[in-house]
C-alpha cells in the first residue's frame, strides 16, 4: 500500500509538473497569438489523388493561395542541407528505397514526388515561396546530428520574417531551441 502512495504521488506531481509547464500566461499568449486563427494545411495543399504531391512546391504555393497555415517536417540530407520531407525512407513517395539522409540533395532532386514534376524542396525554397504570408509549424525529425540539423534550420530562419513555430518529438531539439533561440514559439 505503501509502495502504491509514492507511485500515486509522484504521478501527480509529474503531472502537475506538466500542467504548470503548459499553462497559458499572457507571455505566452502574446507568443502564440499570431498562430491561431488558421487552418493548417498538413505537408502543404496536396490533393487525395496526388497530382499535388504532399511536401512539395506546388502543395505549399497551393496552400499560401488558399490562405492556409503550413505544417511541415524538415530533416539534412547526407550533405547537411535542410530539406523538406516527412518519411525518413523514400519508398512511399518516390518511389526509392533509402532513407532521405543517405543521399545528398542533389540525388534528392532528381526523386519525383508521387510521380509528379515536382521534387523534394530545400527549406529554403519553401521560405521562399510562402513568404511570410501563412503561418508556418516547422517540425524537426528525429535524427543523430540533431545539433546541426537545429542550427542549419534557425539560421535559415533568422531572416525569414514571416510567423512561425518550431516542433519536434525529440525533446533535445525542443531544448536546443530553449537554448540557443529563446524568443522562438516552440513546442512538443
Amino acid at each position: 500500500m505503501q509502495i502504491f502512495l509514492i507511485i500515486l504521488t509522484l504521478i501527480l506531481i509529474a503531472a502537475a509538473v506538466y500542467l504548470t509547464l503548459i499553462s497559458s500566461t499572457p507571455a505566452k499568449d502574446k507568443m502564440l497569438a499570431p498562430l491561431l486563427g488558421f487552418y493548417y494545411a498538413h505537408r502543404g495543399l496536396h490533393t487525395k489523388d496526388r497530382s499535388i504531391a504532399e511536401n512539395s512546391i506546388s502543395a505549399f504555393r497551393s496552400a499560401v493561395e488558399h490562405g492556409y497555415g503550413i505544417e511541415f517536417d524538415v530533416q539534412l540530407s547526407k550533405d547537411g542541407q535542410v530539406v523538406v520531407f516527412h518519411d525518413d525512407t523514400l519508398d512511399r513517395v518516390c518511389g526509392i528505397h533509402g532513407n532521405v539522409r543517405d543521399f545528398t540533395f542533389a540525388q534528392l532532386r532528381n526523386f519525383p514526388l508521387c510521380e509528379t514534376a515536382d521534387s523534394i524542396p530545400l527549406f529554403s525554397e519553401v521560405l521562399k515561396v510562402v513568404d511570410g504570408k501563412v503561418p508556418l509549424i516547422v517540425e524537426l525529425k528525429k535524427c543523430r546530428n540533431y545539433s546541426e540539423l537545429c542550427a542549419s534550420t534557425f539560421t535559415l530562419l533568422k531572416d525569414y520574417h514571416g510567423t512561425y513555430c518550431i516542433e519536434s518529438f525529440d525533446p533535445r531539439i525542443v531544448h536546443w531551441f530553449r537554448k540557443h533561440a529563446k524568443k522562438v514559439v516552440r513546442g512538443q
